[in-house]
């Protein structure tokens, strides 16, 4: 017995033992979004089984007039899609623009792309209408499109609208950058059953889409003037372009797959059974975008749009140290999006340091930097209302502080016999003398005259390097610089002849007349000016010129000159009277110098 006893002892704690250990020995569940999910293996993309493409009209009869949509789905990526431009269409039909979306399916354990193309038919005239097969290329291989039919009868009754989308928008005339709400509206179908929409876009040029703020909901609203359940998605947009506007919206329907949070009011049915994945469409809305007028623009304007209103301001303290950051917290309300109301840029301040904390917080760093600030700056700052087309001014005020140095000495100010502050107050230890004058705070590198000392240098090794250029060249041609010489000192022997003629000296007139001309025509030779003669200077003469006149002036002058050298001494009558004729020779061989 002792032995049966313990045998069935064991085989009921091993039974009570055997659930704890099957639950010790189960995989942990890895939250959603850790790390560690990165680590777990992901379904793989479908990418051996053969591309297929089925096609249909919805639906496939309608009446005269009517309006159906032709559906054509690939199960391949739409980038791999070579669409073509013109497709085999009756000519009885008339096709509006391609709309074009893609899916991402599960199937398998697989991912599974889906591509639809999506044109809105209309029907004139009754008849029986065939869209013939086609083929697509998708990377590099071509699919077959299979043929589809529609039948246009001038009465059918008891056909079902094909399910479209319906868009509406908070305003269709607005600002550049104002936010407006766009709704997609998917009603309830047959047997009043509503299904998820997927992949909800607009499509339309200039503009943009929050969708981290997408609200999904299902409400009972007014279409057409009767009530009816329907799916709504609501989202903000923004214009990011001035002009007339179009756009629509596109999503696909997915059974019960919502994905993302909903909220349901009224009595509604879910589709059973596996989601049919159907592209569908609205018609598109006109937008009128108006750029913001210039006039009247406040500072601190960031692109705010909307009815905003300032609460108090929030300074962390008022009691600062020099270098001690201080929070400053700002806080708005009103009407428009706040998450979209981007703080003002900071001032320039001599006293503070201002620094924007970044979103989402709306506040400011604050540093002071000396102890005379007695209050914070004015943060200039303005919003756009679009209800009165104004700029509505809202700047932060300054809010009042004490700001003391950081371990620095106070000192009061010397009070005189009478009581009275002064004026002045005494320097600490730190600084026994007043230290040296500045104009301004500004660094030298910003100051106007940097840039002209910066060019300094270059500016002297361009001259230097232009005057030794110059030097050689003169160097190579003396004849220029032995011209200028002689300019020079004709000029100068000229006003000695003036000076001497004025004077009424005959020897010096003669003299001064001589040297001119042997100056002028020295650097002919070349040689000395001392070194000329008179038949040098006759010489140089052209011939028309070498008339008695001129030949007998410049003889005259040099036999006055050299009478000097005579041991008697004769004088020259009326030897001024050439002044003249000296003048027109000096002229003409001052040409040719």
């Amino acid at each position: 017995m002792g032995i049966l006893q313990y045998i069935r002892n064991g085989v009921i704690h091993f039974l009570l033992l055997t659930p704890l250990l099957v639950k010790s020995q189960t995989s942990p569940r890895i939250p959603p979004g850790s790390q560690l999910q990165l680590q777990v293996a992901q379904p793989m993309v479908d990418v051996s089984t053969p591309v297929t493409a089925t096609a249909a009209f919805d639906p496939p009869a309608v009446p005269a007039g009517g309006k159906a949509f032709y559906r054509v789905n690939v199960d391949a990526t739409e980038s791999s899609i070579d669409w073509p431009d013109k497709l085999p269409v009756p000519a009885e039909l008339q096709f509006g623009l391609k709309k074009s979306g893609q899916l991402t399916l599960m199937q398998a354990n697989q991912y599974r792309p889906l591509a639809s193309f999506v044109y809105e038919v209309t029907a004139p005239v009754a008849g029986h209408y065939t869209i013939t097969n086609f083929s697509v290329n998708v990377s590099g291989v071509l699919v077959e499109v299979p043929a589809a039919s529609l039948d246009v009868g001038a009465k059918i009754s008891g056909l079902q609208v094909p399910p479209r989308l319906e868009l509406e928008v908070s305003a269709t005339n607005v600002f550049l950058g104002q936010p407006f709400h766009a709704r997609v509206i998917l009603p309830v179908g047959p047997g009043n059953e509503i299904e998820a929409l997927r992949e909800i876009e607009l499509r339309g040029e200039g503009l943009m889409v929050d969708k981290t703020a997408m609200r999904q909901a299902i409400e009972t609203i007014n279409l057409n003037g009767e009530l009816k359940p329907a799916l709504i998605c609501e989202m903000t947009v923004t214009p990011i372009a001035a002009g007339p506007l179009e756009f629509t919206a596109q999503g696909f329907t997915a059974g019960r797959e919502f994905t993302a949070p909903i909220s349901i009011s009224g009595q509604v049915n879910f589709q059973g059974g596996p989601p049919k994945y159907v592209l569908l469409v609205s018609d598109p809305v006109e937008l009128n975008v108006r750029p913001l007028p210039a006039e009247g623009e406040l500072p601190g304007f960031t692109g705010s749009i909307g009815k905003f209103f300032q609460d108090p301001p929030h300074l962390a303290t008022n009691r600062l140290q020099v270098g001690e950051p201080v929070q400053f917290s700002l806080s708005f309300h009103g009407e428009g999006e706040l998450t979209r109301l981007v703080p003002p840029a900071a001032p320039a301040s001599r006293d503070w340091q201002i620094i924007v904390d970044p979103p989402p917080a709306m506040s400011f760093t604050l540093i002071p930097l000396a102890d005379e600030a007695r209050q914070t700056p004015a943060i200039p700052f303005c919003y756009f209302d679009p209800v009165t087309e104004k700029y509505v001014d809202l700047t932060i005020p300054p809010q009042p502080v004490t700001v003391v140095g950081q371990g620095l000495p106070v000192e009061q100010p010397e009070v005189d016999e009478a009581g009275k502050a002064g004026a002045r107050r005494k320097l600490s230890s730190l600084a026994p003398a007043p230290g040296k004058a500045v104009r301004s705070l500004k660094p030298l590198q910003l100051q106007s005259w940097f840039v002209g000392v910066q060019l300094a240098p270059v500016a002297g090794i361009l001259a230097l390097w232009q005057w030794d250029r110059r030097r050689r060249y003169l160097a190579a041609h003396p004849e220029i610089l032995r011209r200028a010489q002689a300019r020079r000192a004709l000029r100068r022997e000229k006003q000695q002849l003036q000076k001497a003629l004025t004077a009424g000296d005959a020897s010096a007139f003669a003299q001064h007349a001589a040297r001119a001309m042997s100056i002028a025509v020295a650097p002919h030779f070349p040689a000395d000016a001392r070194a000329m003669v008179c038949a040098d200077v006759l010489s140089q003469l052209d011939a028309s010129a070498q008339n008695e006149l001129g030949t007998e002036t410049v003889r005259q002058v040099f036999a006055a000159a050299d009478a000097r050298f005579a041991i008697h001494r004769r004088p020259w009558p009326g030897l001024l009277a050439l002044s003249p004729g000296v003048k027109s020779v000096l002229q003409e061989l001052e040409e040719k110098l």
